[in-house]
């Protein structure tokens, strides 16, 4: 059986990236507990009411049947920087930092072929370069641990969900793709 995968970055600005995998049927059980458990009205828990942030805090404490990951890869960011310091187009820039992290992702054995992606709206770009879908209860429970880690009144490290800080590596590629040293 295969695996969904969702993917998303619902704050550009914070340039994080959520990560979640597991079976079909887990997925749906986290969706459950985060969503049915607590009634989040978005899934931006920088701007969410304390009182859900804090039960999404306890449910995922608890544990959800699912492997997460947030990375801290900031294409906005490097778009912005690059872009403004070498004149490059920042759309040029931006497709080639998510052209990476796909292939990241692919490498390191975090999406294969054989998934079922879902991404949110603001990755819908990268349906050019891997099979995926937008929308989604896995797109939706990345959304959460996407902006969650963000937020200032959590203790992370308390939470079960890996933190990737990809972003260097992300801009080391760009440089070399546009030959800048």
């Amino acid at each position: 059986m295969s695996r969904v995968i969702g993917l998303a970055m619902p704050r550009w600005d914070l340039g994080t990236v959520g990560y979640v995998a597991s079976l079909p049927s887990e997925i749906d059980n986290a969706y459950s507990e985060l969503f049915l458990r607590c009634y989040p009205t978005t899934v931006d828990m920088t701007r969410e009411m304390d009182s859900k942030v804090s039960c999404i805090v306890n449910t995922i404490k608890r544990g959800l049947p699912i492997v997460s990951v947030v990375f801290l890869l900031d294409p906005y960011g490097i778009a912005n920087d690059i872009g403004t310091k070498y004149g490059i187009r920042r759309g040029l820039i931006l497709n080639s930092v998510y052209s990476w992290f796909i292939n990241y992702l692919r490498n390191n054995g975090l999406i294969t072929d054989v998934d079922v992606v879902e991404l949110d709206q603001e990755l819908s770009v990268l349906m050019l370069s891997i099979k995926a879908r937008v929308g989604g209860n896995a797109s939706m429970i990345a959304g959460v641990m996407a902006t969650i880690v963000m937020n200032r009144r959590i203790k992370v490290d308390e939470l079960p969900i890996r933190i990737m800080d990809i972003r260097n590596d992300a801009i080391n590629h760009v440089r070399s793709v546009f030959s800048i040293h």
